[in-house]
């Protein structure tokens, strides 16, 4: 491979691991109030909340700034609800990580928590954290295989 072509593809995998914008978008919905809401997701005009410019909650006001996104799935004497929203309270967990709690007499909730833009609407949220390196490996092969495509005729010689 060149030294070009190396270069570009270190270019490339640091650019993919940079964070843009610093807004944290979020789907902002309760399934009791909106069935778009629940799983199967229906996002198409389901509110989306720059948590970055939300208010913070009175009772975390001086503590917590929103950082996440939620998804929440409870489910209460047999009735289940999801809802989505911002996070505030930070999470040592692997983003896009559940975790599911249970309560007393028939009450249980599954909690999982995210950074990534809108990615409180995938079903699981961890294919969140899959899609930008997928995408980066099928970038790579494609340069690479170009680049010998290139040497081949000609170019990309020194």
């Amino acid at each position: 491979m060149s030294p070009f072509m190396e270069k570009t593809l270190l270019l490339l995998g640091v650019l993919c691991c940079i964070q843009v914008s610093t807004a944290l978008m979020c789907y902002d919905c309760n399934s009791e109030y909106d069935p778009r809401c629940g799983d199967p997701f229906e996002p198409y005009s389901i509110g989306e909340v720059n948590c970055s410019k939300q208010e913070p909650l009175e009772h975390l006001k001086d503590k917590y700034k929103p950082t996440l996104c939620r998804k929440t799935v409870q489910k209460i004497y047999g009735k289940t609800r999801i809802v989505r929203g911002c996070g505030y309270i930070p999470d040592e967990r692997i983003d896009g990580e559940c975790v599911k709690r249970s309560g007393t007499h028939d009450v249980a909730a599954i909690y999982c928590a995210c950074t990534g833009e809108l990615c409180n609407g995938a079903s699981t949220t961890s294919t969140q954290l899959v899609l930008p390196y997928v995408l980066a490996a099928g970038f790579t092969l494609l340069i690479t295989r170009q680049g010998r495509l290139f040497d081949s005729i000609g170019f990309g010689s020194s």
